[in-house]
């Protein structure tokens, strides 16, 4: 049983946002009272009219507000915090200027941050490269040159960083200057400067951030290394969540941030960001990789080149998408497992020709009767779970969220097997719904238990008893799919996005998310080294401290490789590859220091 709600009329709004609204944003962020929002306008005049209407208590940071580049214009973007209590009536004043407005993760004042008179200090080089990630181990000296570090700016998104305040409003910043004066004196030790700058994480041997950082920035033979290194650090609160939802906030203020740092003699910025969700309309479309479209187009408007590099993503086995024909139908299940401590999310993409109206999806939880989804929010009469369907822009989409499983919250959501149904329509168009699990796998350095969830069906149980050699294949007769599976925000056409694969034997590595997508692009760019071979997985790279390397797997290490041989400009012309949605324009032989000695 389930109760039916009237839903809001098509607008731009997100459905989290929608959902949200309709239940109390559920267990979404941890931060009570209010929320983000990004917003993409319909033109930089729209973004101008909208100012009269932000409300008292909302924190929009300034950069959004002025305009800024030659020549002189305001973002058509916003990344901003508002109040719940004034969400409605702001909403309601700017949807008809608006392309998009999409629920994110909201942001506090810093009280922690000390007010310093800081003089604006931009790179000086010809290239700045930068690192959105967690973990920056700018003591090693994999990242130093005789005058001290390369990190000229970092900017920890935490909302208790210690440091200077930053024009965005959270978190702190160090300067180069600032960096330098932590390094240890005579007898000191690394450890002693990272606690200095308030970078707890750093007490791990390996972390994400810096072993990324390596990759791309990090010294090597016969390299000159004279450029700046930008570092955001990701806030804990976003890293603990592994669903992605957080990530696009943190990382649209961090790509402005990155260009802000850029000087005159700045000619390349080549910014890496090594995170993606699963979820997200993989068309191009998502807010945070229109952003990155604009930022390309403005900075080659003042003779500057943006490479922004993501990574293809890890979910090409993690049965984590699904394919079902509108017009012909068919079902599959979602194995939700007990114990998760983060919400549930599962997303639906209908055919843009396909009417909200016209959606057909029958959901069935454990133990429930079966719920055909209407038009609107439904909720389960436990309020264990919570379903929203509609349309936003050209597309109708539902999503479903459920309540954590596990923990000590009053009504956990349903464990267990659910079924979901497409329910066949006659005289429809003859296309793919495409369904997405919100990822649930802990993020590295992230605290919080997580408990992936899956989905299967008949066609793919079967494949376990398959020869091993084939188990990479579509499963035949299943709606689970691999293809399809790049990350929710790598599908945009001016980003660099780069696959995984083995180097022996030359083959893509079985976790790399494959095309195509849902719009323009089809595949990745490039597929770079992730693991040494099916025996030696993953790449070696810098750890903490100085002179120790470890290895991480993943295609996380794939796009700060791309990032390094674009900035460089040194991307040898690989063969034609073997299957271009896995690999792109083909597989990259890597640098001799990734296959050298171990």
């Amino acid at each position: 049983m389930a109760k039916n709600t009237r839903g809001l009329p098509p607008d731009p709004s997100d459905l989290y946002l929608r959902w949200g609204i309709t239940h109390g944003f559920g267990n979404l962020f941890q931060q009570q009272g209010s929320v983000g929002l990004l917003i993409q306008w319909k033109s930089p005049a729209d973004a101008k009219a909208a100012v009269k209407f932000i409300p008292a208590d909302a924190q929009v940071p300034q950069i959004y507000l002025q305009p800024r580049g030659k020549p002189l214009r305001v973002p058509p973007f916003w990344a901003l915090t508002v109040s719940i209590k004034s969400l409605p009536g702001f909403l309601s004043s700017i949807q008809h200027l608006a392309i998009a407005i999409d629920l994110a993760a909201p942001v506090a004042p810093n009280p922690f941050a000390v007010a310093q008179n800081l003089s604006p200090v931009h790179s000086k080089h010809h290239t700045l490269t930068a690192v959105l990630d967690d973990g920056c181990a700018f003591a090693n000296e994999r990242f130093r040159r005789a005058n001290g570090t390369r990190v000229m700016w970092l900017w920890n998104q935490n909302a208790s960083a210690p440091g200077a305040p930053v024009s965005f409003g959270y978190g702190a910043q160090w300067s180069k200057a600032d960096l330098d004066s932590f390094f240890p004196a005579l007898g000191g030790t690394q450890d002693e400067a990272y606690s200095d700058a308030g970078l707890a994480g750093l007490r791990r041997s390996a972390v994400h951030g810096t072993h990324v950082m390596d990759l791309l920035a990090g010294k090597d033979a016969g390299e000159s290394h004279m450029s700046d290194i930008v570092f955001v650090q990701f806030p804990q609160e976003g890293i603990d969540d592994p669903s992605g939802r957080w990530l696009s906030h943190f990382a649209f203020d961090g790509l402005l941030y990155v260009v802000a740092c850029a000087g005159l003699a700045t000619k390349r910025i080549v910014v890496n960001i090594s995170w993606g969700p699963q979820t997200g309309p993989h068309d191009g479309t998502y807010v945070m990789e229109a952003l990155i479209e604009w930022l390309v187009l403005e900075q080659k408007s003042i003779g500057r080149e943006l490479i922004v590099t993501l990574a293809a993503g890890n979910s090409f086995s993690a049965k984590a998408h699904a394919c079902v024909n509108y017009a012909a139908g068919g079902s599959f299940d979602w194995i939700l497992p007990p114990d998760g401590e983060i919400q549930a999310f599962v997303e639906f993409w209908w055919p843009q020709s396909v009417l909200p109206a016209n959606a057909r999806l029958r959901v069935i939880a454990p133990g429930d009767a079966p719920v055909d989804l209407v038009v609107g929010s439904q909720s389960a009469v436990d309020l264990s779970w919570q379903a929203e369907l509609g349309q936003v822009g050209a597309s109708t989409r539902a999503i479903l969220t459920v309540n954590p499983t596990g923990g000590t919250g009053v009504v956990k959501g349903r464990d267990g097997r659910w079924q979901f149904v497409i329910l066949p329509t006659a005289g429809g168009i003859a296309e793919d719904i495409d369904v997405y699990v919100a990822r649930a796998d802990h993020n590295m350095g992230a605290r919080r238990r997580a408990k992936a969830s899956h989905l299967t069906d008949a066609g793919l149980e079967k494949q376990r008893f398959v020869a091993a050699s084939d188990r990479d294949l579509e499963a035949p007769g299943s709606a689970i799919r691999r293809a399809g599976t790049l990350s929710g925000i790598a599908t945009g056409r001016s980003s660099h996005v780069a696959a995984g694969y083995v180097l022996k034997p030359d083959a893509p590595a079985p976790y790399s998310s494959s095309g195509p997508t849902r719009g323009l692009r089809k595949v990745p760019d490039y597929a770079m080294m992730t693991d040494r071979s099916e025996a030696r997985a993953g790449v070696r790279s810098a750890g903490v401290r100085t002179g120790t390397k470890v290895r991480l797997v993943g295609t996380s290490t794939a796009a700060p490789q791309l990032g390094r041989r674009l900035a460089e400009k040194i991307l040898p012309k690989p063969p034609l590859p073997a299957d271009p949605p896995r690999s792109g324009k083909g597989r990259v032989i890597p640098l001799i220091s990734l296959i050298g000695p171990e």
